[in-house]
């Protein structure tokens, strides 16, 4: 149960994102390489297309991961997340 509330950046990812209004886009969970670095979750499209920025990308964090920059935003405002 308490890695379902504290989970890592990837999980994260997954639960918010990919696994929902991303889950038809380039951006879903099987098309993407992702990296986690000082706080930044970076999701990058296998097939191209814009690098998101998620934030912020700690183990263990309760918050939801925001857009950090504005392309980021543009993406998720585009498939409506």
């Amino acid at each position: 149960m308490a890695d379902y509330y504290f989970a890592g950046p990837y999980d994260r990812h997954d639960r918010e994102y990919a696994n929902g209004c991303l889950a038809a886009s380039p951006y879903r969970h099987d098309t993407v390489q992702a990296t986690a670095d000082d706080g930044v979750l970076t999701v990058t499209p296998v097939a191209g297309g814009a690098t998101l920025r998620l934030g912020p990308a700690e183990d263990g964090s309760t918050h939801p991961l925001r857009p950090l920059d504005k392309a980021t935003q543009a993406v998720l405002a585009e498939y409506g997340c």
